[in-house]
């Protein structure tokens, strides 16, 4: 392991510097693998963790300035569903990067019955921020395809990830951890990222554009369409007044979605409850076929899209447009902003 190469540590939760503007400490491979001989046994509230980063300036802590400014030596994975064994996580790696210098332990609130593990996986060619958000979403998506089901929140830049801990509840009476596992391959590290992982990021990337663009081409004709059906140039129908009264992804989360980082949510309609559905402004793009048929259009190239108002009538109505807009009158009385709008008018002329 590489003990030249460091990580920006965060002493706890309560470890913020960008008030003092004091930079973070740091830890290195050596420090994390040492660490895994003999866990801390502290809350964790207190527990210290690292950010995959070398950039450890007073803001470190934030995504925005990690995406900008970070320089990530890492990749890092959380896996907390499926309690898949330590050899099963420990193979998946070995297929995805090869066989490489690696740290796999449990986490603080693994258990026999339901094992949950953390792996580090360094990496010396530096990665920007915005290339490693690329970068471990395809790292979830290939040991997905490994049987190994990863924590998406952990493409975040700035997503912190505990260091070795057992808190004190998760100990037996002399203090000995009631379930503890790790692993720690000392081979040649990592140079760069592997190409399978470069391909996939890629070819997400020239997805993502593409969703980008039809999700905007869907918002601009859906809005002439709408245009069409004013009374009044001024006045909004009840559709646009709904979507401008309700930001997207507060409704999504009010209706069962999940959010895994970032801009990517997990349909409730999905079994896997993977982040298929990414949200670009106010209108998502969902890659789950368990939305075709249940929220929003299909577009041409297969994909589901959706705004706030289609969540709302899937939800609410089961997708029966014409009582929803009635509901939603009621409840908003939009009707009385329209009986105002025609007076207004009226008084005008």
């Amino acid at each position: 392991m590489d003990s030249t190469l460091k990580l920006l540590r965060i002493n706890g939760y309560r470890d913020t510097r960008s008030s003092n503007g004091t930079d973070y400490n740091a830890v290195t491979f050596a420090d994390i693998a040492e660490m895994t001989d003999c866990p801390l046994a502290v809350t964790k509230l207190d527990a210290p963790a690292f950010v995959a980063s070398s950039y450890t300036s007073s803001d470190a802590r934030s995504h925005e300035v990690q995406r900008q400014h970070g320089q990530f030596h890492s990749f890092v994975v959380d896996v907390d569903e499926g309690g898949p064994t330590l050899t099963a996580v420990d193979a998946a790696f070995t297929a995805v990067f090869g066989y490489c210098a690696r740290i796999i332990y449990s986490t603080s609130s693994a258990s026999a019955e339901a094992p949950k593990w953390r792996a580090i996986v360094p990496c010396l060619t530096p990665i920007s921020g915005n290339q490693y958000e690329q970068l471990q979403r395809a790292l979830f998506e290939l040991l997905q395809e490994h049987g190994i089901a990863c924590d998406s929140a952990m493409q975040g830049p700035a997503q912190m990830a505990f260091l070795p801990n057992v808190p004190l509840e998760m100990r037996d009476s002399d203090g000995r951890p009631l379930f503890y596992q790790t692993r720690v391959v000392k081979e040649n590290m990592l140079q760069a990222p592997p190409l399978a992982l470069q391909e996939r990021a890629m070819l997400n990337a020239q997805i993502e554009a593409k969703a980008q663009s039809e999700a905007a081409a869907v918002s601009e004709r859906r809005a002439a369409a709408r245009l069409k059906l004013r009374e009044q140039p001024s006045m909004p129908t009840p559709i646009e007044q709904f979507n401008a009264d309700h930001d997207l992804t507060s409704v999504l989360l009010e209706y069962g979605w999940l959010s895994r980082g970032g801009t990517s949510y997990a349909s409730p309609f999905s079994k896997s409850k993977g982040p298929a559905v990414h949200v670009y402004g106010q209108r998502a793009v969902s890659f789950t076929s368990s939305d075709d048929g249940r929220v929003g259009k299909r577009t041409a190239r297969g994909w589901v899209t959706y705004d706030a108002w289609d969540v709302f009538v899937a939800c609410e109505h089961a997708g029966n447009e014409r009582p929803a807009i009635t509901d939603y009158c009621k409840r908003s009385g939009y009707n009385q902003l329209r009986l105002h709008a025609l007076l207004s008018r009226w008084g005008a002329e």
